[in-house]
């Protein structure tokens, strides 16, 4: 069986996960409609996914389920029904499990957060080799306002005439780094995540560049005399980035060309994020980093 055929059936089952949540789903019947016995088919979606297919499926009910607590004005009972689960004590056992708060207070906080949505290929083109699956998963998050401090400079990013992105942003965490590290009573950039702010709002001194920002938001972290710059609350679409720093860019336009358009959402100028781990490293191909594009409901 080939890579494409094999992909395929791997669509096809997640096709008919997507239009039956309401509905008991087994993993038995999933394997009979794929060419694989049930133990092969769960090896198989695993490897194509990070994700066991029972932990899928929760996961796609209960973001539907928190969808409805914020849409409708539907009873628990109801919203737990309709999104596959038998009672109200399961419904709100799975919930606090995996939003760490009841159905109540999500409802009553009224935005998105941990939301997961459904699985989605990304074709060759927009791939990285270092990624861990050939499908790849989008979380809903809703974020305070918030600050950073760290320095920040004009760039040209990869739909300017003249993108000199790649050059400009390692320069910015560079000069930032110095500097820290010659304050030796701060603690070491290590120890804190590294946050990096692309300002995409129109600045009609500057109509073809973008503000990029890299800073820290723990104010310990940032280096003396650093600028601040403030994000106010926004809903954002992460996306997950593995391997070298060159993945970001076709982790941006998979997200912009394939996933964006066919969602629930549209995108809106503010401010994106770049949420990097504390060991990141722009040129292993074992790093991971997400990349947060601020969104809204359709």
């Amino acid at each position: 069986m080939t890579l494409q055929s094999r992909l395929t059936r791997i669509e096809r089952v997640l096709e008919y996960i997507h239009q039956h949540l309401d509905e008991p789903i087994h993993v038995a019947n999933l394997a009979e409609k794929s060419c694989w016995s049930r133990w092969q088919f769960q090896r198989v979606f695993g490897e194509a996914t990070g994700l066991t297919v029972a932990q899928y499926i929760r996961e796609l009910r209960l973001s539907k389920a928190a969808e409805l607590l914020l849409s409708s004005k539907n009873k628990h009972l109801d919203i737990a029904i309709s999104c596959g689960f038998d009672s109200e004590i399961s419904f709100c056992r799975a919930f606090k499990h995996m939003f760490n708060c009841t159905p109540r207070d999500y409802r009553q906080r009224g935005k998105r957060y941990g939301l997961r949505t459904p699985l989605r290929y990304r074709s060759p083109q927009y791939a990285s080799n270092e990624a861990p699956t050939v499908f790849t998963q989008i979380r809903i998050e809703s974020v305070d306002a918030f600050q950073i401090q760290g320095k920040h400079d004009w760039i040209y990013g990869p739909f300017s005439s003249s993108p000199n992105f790649l050059q400009r942003v390692p320069q910015i965490w560079a000069d930032l780094i110095q500097t820290k590290r010659t304050q030796t009573k701060k603690t070491h950039a290590s120890d804190a995540q590294a946050i990096g702010v692309i300002d995409t709002r129109d600045h009609p001194e500057q109509p073809d560049a973008i503000c990029y920002w890299a800073g820290y938001q723990d104010q310990n972290h940032a280096p003396e005399h650093a600028e601040t710059i403030h994000v106010p609350r926004q809903e954002y679409a992460v996306i997950p980035v593995h391997g070298k720093v060159h993945a970001i860019e076709l982790a941006v336009r998979w997200f912009l060309h394939q996933w964006l358009p066919d969602s629930n959402y549209n995108g809106v100028s503010g401010f994106e994020l770049e949420k990097y781990a504390a060991d990141y490293d722009p040129n292993s191909p074992l790093s991971y980093m997400e990349y947060w594009l601020p969104i809204e409901p359709r």
